[in-house]
């Protein structure tokens, strides 16, 4: 280069900045034991789904996996956990990161990660903490683990490849009976005996994994046969299984789960509990506990005092029951047992006490089992029938279960706020009982007494109806006169979330009302007391079997057995059935010391469904019960005939019906139809009186059919489920109607639109609209419609959130209709929540109308929630498990909803505080007055008595129901918001019944019902072949329908805007 000339400028492309990483060792003893494990990651680490883990990046020589986890810029801390489901192993809560350092190592099932690589030679060869082994039948433990070193095969760990034959690993049992095994890096120390174990097969036999297909392909090591006899001592110290390699060195250990050889050896139907034997004038108690080694029974007088109680020896029966008689003086004093046992959660043999799980009734909060005999003339109402507890003037005559229609109550809410009942009946099981409300208001110890009393009602207006009666009452009256058939009651037994004596709760002091509508203030102190307060839903269940105390006015001793049935007749003596909400699929609390793990404190471990590692699977919110295990599921047998027989129960609710698999739950059907069925002993005494009518139908069950968590898609056997329970008369919740009349789903945006609102967006409505008509007609699979895309679609193939089937019924009954429920936002409320911000107070009652219609106008089982049909508002609580009276309140006057009054609980409802709080601060705009209410309320009771004025619309099978039921308004070119219903009476058929030609209806050619979701009133034509129509009696001269009406000129039918209406054809 010469001077003076121009420099040369060289231009070097910068190589892309490589995004950061932190790589996650995995060491285990085991070399073939890392096969289906990913990573899950927080904090600073890009974050993982749960369901999605990270595969490994790669492994290291000796085949030790590690994870490459991307960073976030200028990441601090990470956390990482491994898992195989819901399975774990080794975690770290928070590894903090250094310049420099961009490894760490997870060792085992430790806790907590490594900075530095960790020798392998002294790592304990295996943990305890899990469960990974199953003892399933006398001869065979399961575990997922390689039965030979790597080399040309193995059993169910697979893994390695190479030339060399596969050399066999051994395997052996373990057994301490005082709990002091460990693992160290020699293997496992501390075993009383050591048994060897053989790798029968490289995996389970077919019919093992039938019945346990969460274990198929887990090697199954044989058990001596000369061991057989010894099993029940094993099964009542500590076990484990370890491996160890072609060489003998340990490689893993693990404990035992033990459900199947329990019930191999120990299914039993002995009595059990505490029960009277006149023939020998004793009390005979009785224990299921075969894992325990000693079991005593603890007395006392009274429900509370006497210290540890009088302790009594128990025998134990070759059946796994322990056996105790007591004298005949004994009665109605208390006891619980103390066990012996050993606990697989804490590794230790415990001394622990509890109840007992078949408890008939107990001491305030469960804390001792009464013994009581039920049969005792004291603890029935007058007149009350053992069975079915019905009297003079019961329930009606059911043809079919298309003739049942449910609404949903829970006890507090129905008389909590009411201010007609007396303050000390207030949420309570008498606040359902005339002559108890007569004989409160009659005791009032002075008039200032009495004065203040009216003054209260007198405050809000509403003074005592006369009679006795209360407003909730009255209410619930007028809807059995209207047709209502069922009161479904949220949880009624013994649950742990609230104090049951009255002065152990706590109370909101202060005047909420002062607070603006949507503030902040009203949920702060709700939430302050919620855990200690009287109220929660109840989903927490600890004695299945008791009446829960909070509701009774007295709850130590029997009186609330007595208290329970008084309600239950008093509601038979309105003409409605009782359904019970039964929560068999979990229970409140479990493992060592939790006050109400009843189950788990009898027989640790069995009771409760686990993972494959031995963790107690949550995935219902608490600890999921197993009653695919043999006496988890008696106890759900015994239990539900239970209800049936000593508290004249009509039909059950199950929550999350789907966890249980669809055999136990038929099993439970079975033994409460026997329950139900007369029989001598349930003939009424002489003194009480006859019913005016049969009930031949058994009780009617029904439940959430939802199909999620460990035994979603049969993974546990062929379970409960919506796609599963078709053909057996299940009733399932059907959640399509609900998402295509409200939008959305509750795991969707809370306003997202359906039906309801003809604002949305028209692919979208289109094909909710079509959810709603498949679930008008039954929610059949083999019902057939033409869909919005122009094509004759049967229900099976229909799409709902993307994939078939949207119908999955098989008979109408099985088909539960709703928009809401208990669980997320009431009707007014979803409505507020997706309705045009310029829907005023009327257009919402409009909307909340049609979604009611178009429950109650469906082919199968109606179900309301309480006080829908007045507009219920939950100031737009999403989740009011908890929440308290001050926003479960119902006023059963009509003269408020309940909306406005203060931003929902955060604990459930914080996310969509941002929503919610202008719609609150605008309450005025939209809040329904009483007329309002009145009219939504004064309609719904109209839709009941439309409904069970024409067997029409409760046809009974599916077969009616394609040959009868038809849509008009369908298809591409359908005017969008519209659904027009068309029901045929069939000529050849009986009056009010099905023969060979369909069900006809005595009184109508037809039933015509039109859901107009429009924002203007629609006009349509006459169905062809149908000579005229006239608007329904039962909607005539209604508020709510008026503008609906027939043109016989015109041959139309016209609709008001957001109405429903439904039209007849008479008969010449």
């Amino acid at each position: 280069m010469s001077r003076g000339s121009p420099p040369i400028t060289v231009c070097v492309a910068k190589r892309p900045e490589e995004a950061p990483t932190l790589r996650v060792h995995w060491v285990r003893r085991d070399p073939l034991a890392y096969k289906g494990w990913g990573l899950h990651a927080w904090g600073d680490a890009v974050p993982t789904d749960w369901s999605r883990p990270l595969a490994p990046s790669g492994s290291s020589p000796d085949g030790a996996p590690y994870w490459d986890v991307p960073l976030k810029p200028r990441a601090a801390w990470a956390g990482f956990k491994l898992h195989r489901g819901d399975d774990l192993a080794a975690a770290e809560e928070r590894f903090e990161l250094r310049p420099g350092a961009n490894e760490a190592w997870l060792v085992g099932s430790e806790a907590g990660a490594r900075a530095a690589r960790p020798e392998p030679s002294p790592l304990p060869a295996g943990d305890l903490s899990g469960s990974y082994a199953h003892w399933l039948e006398r001869g065979v433990i399961a575990w997922r683990v390689a039965t030979a070193d790597a080399g040309g095969g193995g059993g169910g760990g697979g893994g390695g490849g190479g030339a060399t034959a596969p050399a066999p690993r051994s395997f052996c049992l373990h057994f301490s009976p005082d709990a002091s095994l460990r693992v160290t890096a020699r293997g496992v120390e501390g075993a009383a005996r050591t048994i060897p174990l053989a790798a029968a097969a490289p995996a389970l036999s077919a019919a093992l994994a039938a019945k346990w297909p969460h274990l198929a392909g887990c090697a199954a090591l044989a058990v001596p046969r000369d061991l057989w006899d010894e099993i029940p001592e094993l099964l009542r110290g500590q076990l484990a299984v370890s491996a160890a390699d072609a060489a003998g060195a340990p490689l893993d250990a693990t404990g035992v789960q033990l459900p199947g050889v329990i019930d191999g050896l120990f299914a039993t139907d002995a009595p059990l509990g505490a029960n009277w034997r006149p023939d020998r004038g004793v009390w005979e108690v009785a224990l299921w506990a075969p894992t325990a080694a000693s079991v005593e029974l603890l007395h006392w007088r009274a429900a509370r005092g006497g210290g540890g109680g009088e302790a009594h020896a128990m025998l134990r029966g070759g059946d796994g029951v322990w056996r105790f008689e007591a004298p005949a003086d004994w009665d109605r004093t208390y006891y619980k047992y103390r066990l012996s046992v050993f606990c697989p959660r804490s590794n230790e043999i415990l001394t622990v006490e509890s109840t007992d799980p078949y408890s008939k009734c107990t001491a305030a909060n469960g804390e001792r089992t009464l013994l009581v005999n039920l049969s005792d003339a004291d603890l029935a109402p007058p007149g009350w029938r053992q069975g079915r507890g019905w009297g003079e003037g019961g329930p009606r005559r059911l043809e079919g279960w298309t003739d049942v229609s449910v609404y949903e109550l829970h006890i507090r809410d129905f008389s909590a706020s009411d201010p007609s009942v007396p303050q000390q009946l207030r949420g309570k099981y008498r606040a359902f009982c005339p002559q108890h409300i007569d004989a409160a208001r009659a005791a009032a110890s002075d008039a200032a007494a009495a004065d203040a009393a009216a003054s209260d009602a007198a405050a809000s207006g509403a003074q005592p109806p006369a009679g006795g009666a209360s407003h909730g009452l009255a209410h619930l009256r007028a809807l059995a006169k209207a047709g209502l058939t069922h009161v479904h009651l949220l949880p009624s037994y013994d649950f742990g979330s609230v104090p049951e004596r009255e002065e152990e709760q706590l109370r909101v002091e202060e005047d909420l009302s002062r607070h603006p509508p949507d503030g902040e203030q009203q949920q702060a102190a709700v939430a302050a007391v919620a855990d200690r307060d009287a109220y929660n839903w109840g989903y927490d269940p600890v004695h299945y079997g008791v009446p829960e105390g909070s509701y009774s006015t007295a709850p130590d001793g029997p009186v609330r057995v007595l208290e329970y049935r008084e309600m239950v007749a008093s509601l038979h003596s309105l003409g409605l059935r009782v359904v019970a909400d039964v929560v068999y699929n979990h229970t409140f609390a479990a493992g060592p010391g939790a006050p109400f793990a009843v189950l788990d404190s009898c027989v640790p471990g069995y009771y409760h469904r686990r993972h494959e590692g031995g963790a107690v699977c949550q995935s219902t919110c608490c600890n999921n019960t197993a009653a695919e295990h043999a006496m988890m599921g008696r106890l759900m047998r015994d239990d539900a005939a239970h209800w049936v027989a000593e508290y004249g129960i009509d039909g059950l609710r199950f929550d999350i019906m789907g966890h249980h698999l669809l055999g136990d739950v038929l099993a439970v059907r079975d033994a409460v139809n026997a329950a139900a069925a007369p029989s001598p002993s349930a003939a009424p005494s002489s003194s009480a009186a006859a019913p005016s009518s049969s009930a031949p139908l058994p009780p009617y069950l029904y439940g959430e059919a939802w199909d999620f968590g460990e035994v979603a898609l049969n993974a546990r056997g062929l379970n409960a489920s919506q796609l599963n329970a078709g053909g057996t008369g299940l009733g399932a919740f059907n959640d399509r109607m609900r998402d295509g009349a409200m939008g959305g789903s509750p795991f969707e945006p809370p306003d997202t639109q359906g039906f309801g609102d003809a604002d949305a967006q028209l692919r979208t409505l289109l094909a909710r609209t079509d959810w709603v008509r498949f679930a008008l007609a039954g929610n059949l699979r083999d019902f057939e419609l033409v869909t919005a895309d122009g094509r004759p679609t049967l229900g099976r193939r229909a799409v709902y959130h993307g994939t078939p089937p949207l119908a999955y019924g098989v008979q109408p009954c099985e088909n539960v209709v709703y928009c809401g429920c208990h669980d997320n936002e009431t009707i007014f409320d979803q409505v507020t929540l997706k309705a045009a911000a310029s829907a005023g107070p009327e257009a919402r009652a409009r909307m909340a109308r049609l979604a009611l219609a178009l429950v109650t106008l469906s082919q199968g089982v109606p179900f309301v929630h309480a006080a829908d049909d007045l507009l219920r508002s939950k100031s737009l609580d999403r989740d009011s498990y908890n929440s308290g009276d001050h926003f479960n309140r119902i006023d059963w006057t009509g003269r408020d909803n309940n909306f406005g009054v203060g931003l929902p609980p955060a604990s459930k409802n914080r996310h969509s505080w941002p929503l919610k709080r202008p719609l609150l601060a605008a309450a005025a705009a939209y809040k329904p007055g009483p007329d309002a209410i009145a009219s939504t309320a004064a309609f719904f009771r109209a839709l009941l008595r439309v409904r069970y004025s024409s067997p029409l619309l409760r046809l009974p099978t599916a077969e009616a129901v394609r040959r009868q039921v038809a849509f008009g308004n369908t298809g591409p070119g359908q005017t969008p918001g519209v659904i027009v219903m068309v029901v045929s009476s069939a000529e050849g058929g009986e009056g009010g019944g099905e023969s060979g030609g369909g069900v006809r209806d005595p009184n109508w050619s037809c039933v015509v019902a039109v859901f107009n979701a429009r924002p203007e009133p629609w006009r349509g034509p006459y169905p062809p072949g149908v000579p005229s129509l006239e608007l329904h009696p039962a909607l005539r001269g209604l508020a709510a329908a008026a503008g609906c009406g027939a043109d016989g000129g015109a041959r139309e039918v016209a609709v008001a805007a957001r109405a429903a209406a439904v039209f007849v054809a008479p008969r010449a």
